[in-house]
C-alpha cells in the first residue's frame, strides 16, 4: 500500500512540475496542423448480430503534434460520443473538451464519415487563446486499435490534419 501512494504521489509530482516548466503555449496566429489523437476510454453497446451496433463512449485522449512542439502539443481531451452501426449504415457525433498546458480550452464537435473510417470536426467554441478559434479538420481511423481488458473499451491513436486561425 505505501509503494502504491508512493508511485502516485511521485507521478503526480513530476506531472506538476511539467506543468510548471512547460511554461506558456506559444502557438502561431494560424497554419496547418497535423496531430495523433491517443483515447483510451470505456463504453456501453448494445448489439444484436451484424444487424445492430450502438456504442454510448466516454474516453480521455492525449495529443501528439507530429512533428513534436507544433500546434495543439501536450493537450489533453475528454470526450463523449455515440457511434451506430443499423444494417450497415454507419453514423458518428460527439464533442470533446480540449485543454492546454496553460488551463486553455477548445470543444472539438465531430461527425464521422459514412464508410467509418474518419470524419470531420470544428472548433464550436473556445475560452483563452481559441476563443474564436476558426478550424476546419479531420481524422483518420486506423485500425491499430484494441482492447486491453474489460474497464477499457478501446484504446488507439487517430492522425488528425487541418487548418486553424486564432483570433
Amino acid at each position: 500500500m505505501n509503494r502504491k501512494l508512493a508511485v502516485v504521489m511521485t507521478l503526480g509530482a513530476m506531472l506538476a512540475a511539467g506543468s510548471a516548466m512547460a511554461g506558456k503555449v506559444n502557438m502561431p496566429k494560424e497554419g496547418n496542423y497535423a496531430f495523433d489523437f491517443c483515447p483510451i476510454g470505456q463504453a456501453k453497446t448494445f448489439a444484436n448480430g451484424d444487424k445492430l451496433f450502438h456504442m454510448q463512449y466516454d474516453l480521455n485522449a492525449l495529443l501528439r503534434a507530429n512533428p513534436a512542439g507544433g500546434a495543439f502539443d501536450r493537450m489533453g481531451a475528454r470526450c463523449l460520443g455515440l457511434f451506430t452501426n443499423i444494417n450497415g449504415k454507419l453514423a458518428e457525433v460527439g464533442m470533446c473538451e480540449i485543454t492546454d498546458l496553460d488551463g486553455d480550452k477548445w470543444w472539438m464537435d465531430y461527425h464521422g464519415n459514412p464508410d467509418g473510417a474518419g470524419g470531420t470536426y470544428i472548433a464550436a467554441s473556445g475560452t483563452g487563446k481559441y476563443e474564436g478559434m476558426v478550424m476546419k479538420g479531420e481524422y483518420r481511423v486506423d485500425n491499430n486499435w484494441g482492447s486491453p481488458s474489460k474497464e477499457v473499451a478501446f484504446l488507439g491513436c487517430n492522425p488528425n490534419k487541418g487548418t486553424y486561425k486564432l483570433k
